[in-house]
This record gives structure tokens, sequence and C-alpha cells, in this order.
């Protein structure tokens, strides 16, 4: 929220009787907002970048007792520094002399004086709020890009419950080892929870084919059967069927037929026979 100001460049004194001009040019040309307070938490001094973060003229604030801020939130920082700790508050704040909301970071520590006193509180504090603005977007898209994935996920491994005891696993596109995982993991985690006594598995839309893309379909419909579910392939084009004979995959557990209405048929029929 702050703007960008032109600044002129300071001449910086060089002697040690110098020390506290060197030290109060400092303390109003650095780029974060810093302020001093006393033991009983009035506002002793703060330089321009102060103010422009909270958007308020420094006569205003000078003096002013901070346990009367209209914002709270950032009193037990202050409290804490006057009590010797070093404390820190993120978040939001509702400045009291204007409108400004912004978020910052504010980090205090206590004043100690020579003696070993502790006069006051030192706060440094930075307009973080562009830089939340963004951290939360970044979040937000990346949650949407996670939803968007378990969606695509969730829709490239449709498993239809087409009549009691039956599911359907329609193939579509290319089948890879991680895919073929997903369709795996997907199809067994189906018959476990519906208990399936029939798992068919619709080929018709695997388009590419090679011995890879074979031995993982063939792979898939033997961990099906291994549960006890009756694994019924149905689409195989004449290329995927060319592949399993040259592989010599033994089809005696899977029954395999042309389309999906004669794997629901048999399915159907099979159920209707116990």
């Amino acid at each position: 929220m702050s703007s960008e100001k032109s600044l002129a460049p300071a001449p910086m004194p060089t002697s040690a009787a110098t020390a506290g001009e060197r030290y109060r040019i400092a303390f109003e040309q650095a780029p974060v907002g810093v302020f001093t307070f006393d033991r009983e938490l009035h506002l002793r001094e703060c330089n321009d970048a102060f103010c422009e973060i909270l958007a308020t003229k420094r006569e205003r604030i000078v003096g002013f007792d901070l346990h009367k801020i209209k914002d709270q939130r950032v009193v037990p920082t202050l409290v804490k520094a006057v009590a010797g700790e070093l404390s820190t508050y993120v978040g939001d704040y509702d400045s009291t002399t204007s409108d400004a909301h912004v978020v910052v970071n504010m980090r205090c520590r206590p004043f100690i004086e020579a003696d070993g006193t502790i006069s006051g509180g030192l706060g440094i504090v930075e307009d973080v709020t562009e830089r939340t603005r963004v951290e939360k977007e970044l979040r937000d898209q990346l949650h949407l890009v996670k939803r968007q994935a378990e969606t695509i996920r969730a829709l490239g491994v449709p498993i239809l419950r087409v009549w009691e005891s039956v599911l359907c696993l329609p193939v579509i596109g290319v089948v890879d080892t991680a895919r073929a995982a997903e369709l795996t993991e997907a199809l067994l985690s189906a018959i476990v929870t519906d208990k399936a006594r029939f798992a068919v598995i619709d080929l018709t839309g695997v388009e590419i084919v090679d011995t890879s893309t074979a031995n993982h379909l063939i792979q898939l419909a033997s961990a099906a059967s291994m549960l006890g579910t009756r694994t019924v392939l149905c689409g195989i084009r004449p290329t995927v069927a060319q592949i399993v004979v040259s592989l010599a995959i033994d089809l005696q557990h899977i029954k395999t037929v042309r389309t999906t209405y004669e794997a629901l048929q048999y399915c159907i029929k099979s159920l209707a026979s116990r």
C-alpha cells in the first residue's frame, strides 16, 4: 500500500561525534516502518515509511497511547517488548487514524538503555498486503489445480455399476504403466467396496496398442480375478488379440466376448443361474 517515493541521497556523517545523526538518517530512510514507544506504550517517534503504511501523518500519531488503538490485535506484541521479550505479529491491521487496512509483519524488541534498563520498545513493520494476496492466490490456484486433477482422475477411471454385483470399467486412450496402476487401484477398490462378482473390462476405446499396453490390460484383468471376481473382457480389437497371442498369455481365467452387450448378458445370465 505504501507508494514509492524518490529518495534524495543524504550525506552520511562519518565522525564519531555525529553518531546520533547517522542513527537519525538510518531511522528516517529505512525501507520499512520503524517506531519506538515508551513503557506506557506511548508512541515516541516513527519514520515516514511507518506513516505511509498506516496512511497517516506523523503529527497525528506521535504521543498516541497505543493501548487505545482501534485494532487491539497488535497490543500484546507491544506489551511483550516492554516486558523484555522479542515478539512478532503477522496479520491484518486496521489503522486508528485512517481507513487503511493492511496486512503487516511487525517485530518488536525491548529498547534497552546503556544501564540495562528497559525504557520502552522498538518496532519494525513491513506491509505484506500484496505479498499475502499473491500467496493466497497461489494457494487457491494450487488447490483448484489439485481438485481439477482429482476430478480428471475420477473421470478418467469411471467405474460403472451396471447391475447388482456387476461392475464395468471402460478403458479409453493410452494405457501406460502409471495409467494401468490407476485403473487397477480403482477397479480393485470398487470390487472390494461393492463385493462385485463380475468385472467387465471394456477395451473398445483403446486406440493405440503395443506389447506393453496389452500386457498392462491383461494384468489388470488378472488382478481382478485374484479377488474372486469373474473378469470379462470385451471390445478386444484384432491388434490386441494378435499381441496377446504373441505373448502366449493364458486367458483361461478370463472370459472374453465381442461387445459390451454380450458381456453384460453373460454376467446377468450367470447371476440368474446361481
